[in-house]
């Protein structure tokens, strides 16, 4: 077996005349964050990304909140997305697929995902609030969308019961921060394949 080792970290910058975000990305952290963002709860949904995925994530986001936070939010999934299929490179090695079911108190949320190269997401989330503190509820889906684009992953999520909507939306953050983690791990027996037929990803 070939010893295949490679180093899975990435920075992305993106500016525009709505938001200037600066992310570094290391795949094989350890969960380590330093986030900060001018949404607080989002903030703290990023942290749970980065803690239970185990990838180390750090960003720096200024956006223009006073119009709305979406923007923001979307823009955050683009860059962050992007980081991680920059540290990717060409997928080779990773198990590739992962699925989990999370509970959160009275909430369960599934997340499954192909790290496939193709972008897609299917998102079966209905929140019973209009807004999660500040934040209109809608826009989460949002951040799931531009990350599977960016990302270039295939990632289904459905909350299967819950009455909390901040359990909820977190139930979705922590099911897909896990489902990376398995899906991400670089599997020894096959470290130098890239897996998948077409010998491409």
């Amino acid at each position: 077996m070939i010893n295949y080792k490679i180093i899975r970290k990435s920075s992305i910058n993106r500016k525009t005349s709505e938001t200037n975000i600066k992310t570094e990305v290391n795949i094989d952290g350890t969960g380590k964050h330093n986030i900060e963002t001018p949404v607080p709860f989002f903030t703290h949904m990023l942290e749970q990304l980065a803690k239970h995925s185990g990838v180390d994530l750090s960003i720096k986001c200024k956006g223009d909140i006073e119009i709305d936070a979406h923007h923001t939010i979307e823009d955050l999934g683009w860059t962050i997305g992007q980081a991680f299929d920059k540290a990717l490179k060409d997928r080779r090695g990773i198990n590739r697929f992962a699925n989990i079911a999370l509970p959160m108190d009275e909430c369960l949320t599934n997340c499954s995902i192909d790290v496939s190269g193709r972008p897609w997401l299917v998102w079966k989330v209905i929140l019973p609030n209009k807004k999660i503190g500040e934040i209109e509820s809608e826009i989460f889906r949002e951040f799931f969308q531009a990350f599977s684009q960016s990302a270039k992953m295939t990632i289904h999520i459905q909350n299967i019961y819950g009455t909390n909507a901040h359990h909820i939306i977190e139930s979705c953050f922590k099911a897909l921060a896990v489902s990376l983690k398995y899906s991400l791990i670089i599997n020894d027996q096959f470290a130098d394949q890239v897996p998948s037929t077409k010998g491409k990803i």
